[in-house]
């Protein structure tokens, strides 16, 4: 009975000691100068925000990873290029048309819009609360073992907390901004107007600034910036046919009225023979021949032209 006693009393103090050590032992991680850290515990995130240098993340439990780990998150802002292109550039398999649509005729045009987000001031309450809603909002990953320290570490990038919450909203906004103007060229109308209420740029910028306060975004926009502006070929020549119709029906104007003004009619009569002969050598370009019957030239006391 002594003899079981002696082996319990050394049971305990076995337990006793390794139990000590390992309340004792301190478990640190690193949290580098462009970064900050925050404890999630087994029950959610501890409320406190990290500066740079070492934490105690704690000992694990006794179930396997059953313990703290350190969240390390950027102090910098970071840049999304949201593109509306016919394929996606970074996939060979894609083939849909992302472009956006502008106005009634439906027109299809590519665009890049920039965002640019800064990243809150954990110092300042907003702040913080901020960086902790990233947190829950964000998908940190597992960090490798070799860095910061060691295991039980996590890094959320800040920009997987747009994609998880807002991408999708800010991109169907960003096309209703396409399709609520006339025409691809009041696009490029706008577009010039840039640094102004009525710019395309800051009507993007205002309407992202809408959807990050609709979803109570902890996001903090500094600019949106749209640029790659470029209608389809098809719109490109539409425009160009129209341009041309529009300087072509000008200059018929011009001439006519020039015409018109010689009560001689030589004007009309040299400007017939500039066009047959613009048709003579237009017709010797296929090597083909033609001829010409002027029956209404009409030119009283008319000045023979000499032909060379």
């Amino acid at each position: 009975m002594r003899k079981l006693s002696l082996i319990a009393a050394a049971v305990v103090a076995l337990a006793i000691n390794f139990s000590g050590a390992a309340f004792a032992a301190s478990y640190p991680r690193a949290i580098p100068p462009d970064m900050i850290g925050m404890i999630l515990t087994p029950t959610g995130f501890d409320g406190k925000i990290y500066e740079s240098g070492q934490v105690d993340i704690g000992a694990v439990g006794w179930f396997g990873d059953w313990g703290n780990k350190l969240v390390l998150l950027q102090r910098g802002g970071f840049a999304i290029k949201e593109q509306f292109v016919q394929n996606d550039p970074n996939n060979d398999k894609d083939r849909e048309d992302h472009r956006c649509i502008v106005g009634p005729k439906r027109e299809p045009m590519s665009l890049d819009v920039r965002l640019l987000f800064a990243m809150p001031d954990h110092t300042k309450p907003a702040g913080k609360e901020a960086i902790l809603r990233m947190g829950v909002l964000g998908k940190p990953k597992r960090a490798k073992d070799d860095q910061y320290g060691g295991d039980r570490v996590l890094v959320l990038d800040a920009a997987s907390v747009y994609f998880q919450q807002v991408q999708q909203q800010v991109r169907g906004k960003i096309r209703d901004v396409c399709l609520s103007y006339e025409s691809v060229d009041a696009v490029f109308d706008a577009v010039a107007k840039n640094g102004t209420p009525e710019g395309f740029t800051d009507k993007m910028k205002k309407t992202v600034g809408t959807v990050l306060a609709e979803n109570n975004s902890p996001l903090f926009l500094v600019t949106a910036i749209a640029s790659n502006v470029k209608p389809d070929p098809s719109v490109i020549n539409a425009i160009a046919s129209g341009q041309a119709a529009d300087k072509l029906t000008e200059a018929m104007q011009k001439i006519d009225a020039f015409i018109k003004a010689d009560q001689t009619g030589q004007r009309a009569y040299i400007y017939k023979l500039m066009m047959m002969q613009a048709m003579t050598a237009k017709v010797g370009e296929k090597g083909g021949n033609n001829t010409f019957f002027m029956t209404d030239v009409g030119v009283s006391n008319g000045t023979p032209i000499p032909i060379r």
